[in-house]
């Protein structure tokens, strides 16, 4: 990240964007909610915001070294996670990565998060991401998982701020802090892989 030119796709509001902004070089945010860019542009003026769908980014080949897509895939429309993944690579140079996250499929993960139930919250396997992956063109070089029931308890609170209150979370540092500590632990509620384009 650090003096990189900086796609984060699915930025919200900038929870993300935040933590890079003064390391990136360039920083380009794409989202489909205008208001949510609109907040993040007035916290993070450097930042250019774009609206835009994964699958059809406004972009040149080749224009970015790293694309974050962290707790997005989950929310493009059904069978669109393969057409994204290659709109990704397109816009990557050669050997640029890509850093993505998203909810790890397995007992504890679907049964806490009432989204799976309720709304049709997507979660994934590591044989799924890798196979859309590598049929996308990149490298899988890293995968893992973290996080435990207090990132459950988190993410079911940042679930309510951002689609009840329509808002961003409030950043507590105690909070923030164990957050940060559960998923640097091995875990079950998250997978998170670093790839490489390939072609």
């Amino acid at each position: 990240i650090l003096g990189k030119k900086v796609l984060d796709l699915g930025s919200w509001t900038g929870p993300y964007t935040t933590l890079i902004y003064n390391l990136a070089k360039e920083i380009t945010a794409i989202d489909v909610e205008e208001k949510a860019l609109k907040v993040l542009k007035k916290n993070l003026p450097k930042v250019k915001c774009v609206k835009s769908f994964s699958d059809n980014l406004p972009f040149k080949n080749g224009e970015f070294d790293v694309v974050t897509f962290w707790d997005v895939i989950e929310h493009i429309p059904v069978g669109n996670e393969l057409p994204t993944l290659k709109e990704i690579n397109r816009v990557l140079k050669i050997s640029g990565y890509l850093f993505l996250a998203t909810v790890n499929k397995n007992f504890w993960s679907d049964l806490l998060d009432p989204a799976y139930w309720l709304a049709g919250h997507r979660h994934y396997t590591k044989v799924q991401l890798t196979k859309y992956l590598q049929n996308a063109g990149f490298d899988v070089e890293e995968v893992r998982t973290g996080g435990s029931f207090f990132s459950s308890f988190y993410a079911l609170s940042f679930y309510f701020f951002k689609h009840i209150l329509r808002t961003k979370m409030p950043n507590i540092a105690f909070i923030e802090k164990k957050m940060e500590e559960d998923m640097l632990k091995p875990g079950y509620i998250q997978i998170a892989i670093r790839a490489r384009k390939l072609v």
